[in-house]
């Protein structure tokens, strides 16, 4: 059964719904839970001052930190409903392109499964082409990890 399970966050509905699915799963098989969000520092290249961007990923960072915490109480209060006693969370918040991080959290982890939501905070991406149509259903984080993930992926809506 499952040892580890990755549950990536960024603050959606989406992301707080897998988690329930997450901690089920949990509860079931007693895999422990990394929780995971990544700050995404693929638009910070075009922040012209250094220090800006220092300071930008700084905040992002803390930014990260909270949803982490908010995400972990809210879980806790709403999710588990005194299902989560056995459950462990292990939280990390890093920087760089989504995809890539919760790919390389699945290698380095030793993740068994990942639970994540369809869509991120930032919705349905629209596009005028037939690879659009495909991120309507998943957004385009959602989608890459399905194409490159070598374990299974649960996409929650």
């Amino acid at each position: 059964m499952y040892k580890k399970i990755l549950l990536p966050i960024d603050g959606s509905e989406c992301a707080e719904r897998a988690g329930g699915h997450a901690i089920w799963t949990s509860n079931v098989s007693g895999a422990d839970i990394v929780v995971l969000y990544v700050v995404d520092t693929y638009f910070l290249r075009s922040a012209y001052l250094p220090n800006f961007r220092g300071e930008l990923y700084d905040s992002l960072q803390k930014e990260g930190e909270k949803v982490v915490e908010r995400f972990r109480k809210k879980l806790e209060e709403s999710q588990c409903e005194g299902l989560c006693k056995g459950v462990k969370l292990k939280t990390e918040v890093t920087g760089g392109k989504p995809y890539e991080e919760i790919l390389d959290a699945i290698r380095r982890e030793s993740i068994d499964i990942v639970f994540m939501g369809s869509t991120g905070k930032h919705g349905c991406q629209k596009s005028s082409t037939f690879e659009g149509l495909n991120r309507t259903l998943f957004g385009s984080t959602t989608d890459r990890v399905l194409r490159s993930a070598k374990v299974p992926v649960v996409v929650v809506p």
